[in-house]
């Protein structure tokens, strides 16, 4: 008996000790730094040493939440045996990092939604410039190009309205849902993570993110400590295909014990953009040609045309950009208070744009399916956009202890003031304006049933205008009101995860009555854990989207004369009997981690009910084609799929090997297909390091897509291959980073048929560019 009583002591001994470990950063103690058990909510801080100990914790297996390290955020999973603990956060992978979007701050593998991560090193090397560029190479991301100036971000087949951009979690503010040649107005050179969720974010940030959401994170307001002063200098240059020339200088600093701030400033210019070709697409020129058989003065007219057409160079493509961000915020244990100030300007030309001035006063014809060349008379002027935007942002989080109810709750307010004017020449055509306000309340609360999770609501207000000879849009004033709610529970092996979301939007106008609109969004997801190394995620949601006030008032009320959109090249009518559209989206996935192997892959069903588009009614007014905003049940199916295999052979080389694919297809309930679907594409990627050095090259085929809609050009696919070369130095006090890229080696003639322009604006050829990047 006593031998049984001495062993069932040491059991319970055995079982229940103290988790003691160290953080270190590139073997660094880190300090200062957050550190909560997910699963039991316990939470402690790490001495100047970078020590923590949680007492009396039970053996097992436990994720931890690391937080206060230069702005990034991470989880990690652990398994506690009685033995000290070491961590060392500069090995590990995107895996850990927190999704900041989230409110439920998870990481990717805990996420029931796909998500994927764009860390800062990743930024350097892939940056575009803008950001629907720098997120193309993502599996079910695409870019609706329009040059270098601009681009639309399409998730899934699904852009404008549908795709919502944040920055630091608040919502961008602009004129980008409008059209497709204006800027999304957030900067990827001042970024240190992006985060892009595929799928409906509707029950996050409402209707307008049905598609997905993308987090672009600049640490503006600083939410940690600093130690000293921390920052870093960049310069980008590149041959003569794009003429870039890019600076970038952030600085972050501790002002005082509590007081923290924060710099930045970028200035970037290219030149007009070289292509392997002519600007208009082979298919674009054949079809004017058939459209022209009929009349033998006008063949000779256009051949004469196509022989002048430039070749080689795109015309009104060049770009320059300023702006800067700057922060401060009172940081303590219990969480930070900020404020900051952000402004950017942008001139860039829209190519393949022209208006002619002639014996009629502006005759307008902007399609890519009808040319300017199509007009013989007159003098070409080139349109650029002119843009200034400034934000004026407050943001604040408590945490409470760990016993209340309440845990903590976070908060924003943000002032938008956004201008851009279309400039025909050097006169101003049209000045769109957008006076925006955000608020919004999170409240993170304790167990209610075993569930945990956010409680919040939300308030917008956009005041939007256009004023101008080409303004086809009323002035209209929208105001939202949100509730939203999102709840969590952890079982043996898995995880589960629902939440609702109710909008009510108001949209005024001068000229008819107040349209009001409801919508609710429902939430379903799980996260099972199969095993040690696979996971299935789910999701079900049922996600409303209101009509924005282009598609209600667009040429509206309908006069003698209606004004074409410039950048679609198309008269588009808005339709006042519009409702909300549904998706309801179905996604499934899958995830494999084991000795270096990484497998992700996911599958999406998405049925929409009333979803909002451009029907082609038929008609044309002065040869340009009139479109109706018009609402059909349509479908959406895909799947975004990578295997990739990290390992280090016997000569102390590094190899990360990935084979990607992704395709979506999208049909109206008639059979007919949904314009702008991106082609399908598959490739590999190759990654070796060896000490200081790195070499990465990059593969992508993208197919033919012939699956076009009505009065829509196919497109041929392409290879793109690219290179970037890259020598790190390591510094007591500094990095040096020196890298090369070469993009599209194969100097391939690029057409994304996502893009309203792509049969008259190419992507550039062959280009190579060189930098030089020292953080400290």
């Amino acid at each position: 008996m006593r031998y049984l009583l001495i062993f069932f002591s040491a059991q319970l001994w055995a079982q229940t000790t103290d988790l003691n470990g160290q953080i270190t950063n590139n073997n660094k103690p880190e300090g200062d730094l957050i550190i909560k058990i997910i699963q039991t909510g316990q939470t402690t801080v790490t001495d100047q040493q970078g020590q923590f100990t949680f007492n009396n914790l039970p053996f097992g297996s436990y994720d931890l939440d690391i937080e206060g390290v230069q702005n990034k955020h991470v989880n990690t999973h652990i398994d506690h045996q009685g033995e000290a603990l070491s961590i060392d956060l500069s090995q590990l992978t995107l895996d850990d990092l927190v999704v900041t979007a989230n409110p439920l701050e998870h990481n990717q593998l805990r996420m029931t939604t796909p998500v994927t991560i764009l860390s800062e090193q990743d930024l350097v090397l892939d940056r575009g410039l803008s950001i629907d560029q720098t997120l193309n190479r993502i599996t079910g991301v695409n870019s609706g190009s329009f040059g270098v100036g601009a681009g639309q971000i399409v998730i899934r087949g699904q852009q404008g309205p549908r795709v919502t951009v944040l920055n630091n979690n608040v919502t961008n503010q602009d004129a980008a849902s409008v059209s497709p040649d204006h800027w999304i107005t957030t900067e990827p050179l001042l970024a240190n993570q992006v985060e892009v969720l595929k799928g409906p974010g509707t029950l996050l940030y409402g209707g307008s993110a049905v598609g997905g959401v993308v987090n672009v994170v600049d640490g503006v307001i600083p939410t940690q400590q600093i130690n000293g002063v921390t920052g870093g200098i960049e310069g980008r240059f590149s041959d003569k295909t794009l003429g870039e020339q890019t600076g970038v200088f952030t600085i972050n600093g501790a002002l005082s014990e509590q007081w923290m701030g924060h710099f930045s400033y970028y200035n970037s210019q290219t030149d007009d953009y070289e292509i392997p070709g002519f600007a208009e697409s082979k298919i674009y020129h054949e079809a004017e040609e058939a459209d022209e058989e009929h009349d033998d003065d006008d063949q000779h007219e256009h051949n004469e045309e196509r022989e002048g057409e430039a070749f080689g160079l795109l015309e009104n493509s060049a770009m320059e950009s300023d702006g800067f961000n700057v922060g401060i915020s009172r940081v303590t244990d219990r969480g930070f208070w900020g404020v900051s100030y952000s402004d950017y300007d942008r001139n860039y030309g829209i190519p393949g744009h022209e208006h002619e001035h002639g014996e009629e006063d502006h005759d307008h014809d902007d399609s890519a399916a009808k040319d300017e060349d199509d007009h013989d008379h007159g003098e070409e002027e080139t349109v650029r956009i002119d843009l200034d935007k400034s934000v004026f942002n407050i943001k604040g989080l408590h945490r409470f202890d760990d016993d209340n109810f309440i845990r903590q709750f976070r908060t924003h307010y943000s002032n938008t003031d956004y201008m851009h004017v279309e400039l025909e020449g050097d006169e101003v055509g049209t000045l769109f304006d957008n006076q925006a306000d955000e608020f919004r309340f999170e409240m993170t609360h304790g167990p209610v049933g075993g569930f945990e999770g956010i409680w919040g609501l939300q308030w917008t207000n956009r005041d939007f205008s256009a004023l101008g000879e080409e303004a086809y849009i009323l002035p209209t004033e929208t105001q939202i009101w949100s509730l939203f709610m999102i709840e969590e529970r952890d079982f043996d092996n898995w995880h589960a995860e629902f939440g609702l979301r109710y909008d009510n939007q108001t949209i005024e106008s001068n000229f008819f009555p107040n349209f009001d609109d409801d919508a609710l969004s429902v939430s379903l997801g799980a996260t099972f854990k199969l095993n040690e190394n696979w996971t299935l995620p789910i999701n079900l949601t049922s996600a409303s989207r209101m009509a924005t006030a282009e598609e209600l008032f667009s040429n509206q009320p309908l006069g003698e004369e209606l004004v074409p959109h410039l950048a679609t090249g198309t008269i588009e009518i808005g339709n006042l009997n519009l409702t909300h559209e549904v998706s309801n989206n179905f996604d499934i996935g899958l995830k494999y981690r084991n000795n270096g192997w990484r497998f992700n892959a996911a599958f999406f069903y998405n049925q929409l009910d009333d979803f909002i588009f451009l029907r082609n009614s038929g008609l044309e007014e002065d040869e340009t084609a009139i479109f109706v905003y018009a609402q059909q049940n349509t479908t959406f199916v895909g799947y975004e799929a990578d295997l990739a295999y990290q390992f280090e052979d016997g000569f102390n080389n590094q190899w990360d090997i990935r084979l990607f694919t992704d395709a979506v297809k999208a049909e109206l309930n008639t059979g007919e297909n949904v314009p702008r679907i991106p082609s399908n594409r598959y490739g590999a990627e190759i990654n070796w390091t060896h000490g200081p050095w790195g070499i990465g090259i990059n593969h992508t085929h993208v197919t033919d897509q012939n699956d076009v809609a009505d009065f829509e050009l196919p497109t041929k696919g392409y290879d793109l291959l690219d290179l970037n070369v890259s020598w790190v130095h390591y510094h007591d006090r500094f990095e040096t980073l020196v890298f090369l890229r070469a993009d599209n080696l194969l100097d391939e003639e690029i057409r994304e048929h996502s893009s309203f322009i792509k049969d008259i604006a190419p992507r550039p050829g062959r280009s190579i560019s060189a930098g030089l990047r020292v953080t400290f």
